[in-house]
């Protein structure tokens, strides 16, 4: 018997990016109208700008979860956060009191490799504290297998899991070619998700399901970069029970963010 998947879109950036691919949504309107097309009735939104600016303007995305019903907020946060963020336990104060769902933290270009708690940044522990998901896009276990490695290894995905035990690490875009390491990283790491909007590997769904469970998958459209046809048909077409096809299109993140602590 089939169930009704409700999809939840973990990776949406919306607003206009700076290098936008030809026939690139980038207007918010246009982003989640493709997304109800694709039967994707919510949405983990982060905004343009602050992701280009590194945490810059993260209160545009407020605009569009007000005009949008199904649509979450999230923040991007420096992945070196001192000097940023010099009041870790106001910042997330705000933070909560906002109803931010979930945090993005891409690599730096410099020292993208350095994950120490005392790099990160003491906002890390307070993440740690509400078990508030962060998101990690442009990982080693992301990125195309020639494009060149700016940051977070599996050695690092590891440190930090690690380090903060309670923090629900979503790590966008894994690609086919990171499953031989994936997988032993997710059996090590409880708290280590995967999201799969670019996960293209020939049964591959199936085999993470297998090893780990599908409570540790993820489902993420890449808009506006990617469609969020592949994510889609990944999941409702693995031989697995509908029950795990429903956990990833969406209850696993309704889950991880109904588990934040206030």
């Amino acid at each position: 018997m089939s169930v009704d998947l409700n999809f939840f879109d973990a990776n949406c950036v919306v607003g206009r990016v700076s290098r936008p691919s030809p026939m690139m949504l980038h207007q918010p309107a246009d982003i989640l109208a493709e997304l109800a097309r694709h039967d994707v009735r919510e949405a983990l939104i982060v905004h343009a700008h602050a992701v280009e600016r590194a945490h810059e303007d993260n209160e545009e995305v407020f605009e569009v979860t007000r005009a949008y019903p199904g649509t979450r907020a999230s923040w991007v946060v420096p992945q070196h956060s001192t000097i940023d963020i010099p009041d870790p336990d106001e910042y997330m104060s705000d933070l909560l009191s906002k109803s931010v769902a979930a945090v993005r933290v891409a690599p730096t270009r410099y020292n993208g490799y350095t994950v120490d708690p005392w790099a990160l940044g003491p906002i890390w522990s307070r993440f740690d504290a509400v078990r508030l998901p962060v998101l990690l896009p442009n990982s080693d276990l992301g990125r195309y297998p020639d494009a060149p490695a700016v940051g977070y290894s599996a050695r690092n995905l590891y440190d930090m899991a690690k380090s903060f035990p309670n923090t629900p690490l979503v790590i966008l875009r894994i690609n086919f070619s990171s499953l031989r390491v994936l997988a032993p990283l997710m059996l090590e790491c409880p708290n280590i998700y995967a999201e799969i909007s670019f996960f293209t590997a020939h049964q591959g769904i199936e085999t993470l399901v297998g090893l780990v469970g599908a409570d540790r998958l993820i489902f993420g459209s890449g808009m506006p970069w990617g469609p969020p046809g592949p994510g889609i048909v990944a999941t409702r077409y693995a031989a697995i029970a509908e029950e795990d096809k429903a956990l990833i299109a969406g209850d696993n993140l309704r889950r991880l963010i109904g588990g934040i602590r206030q």
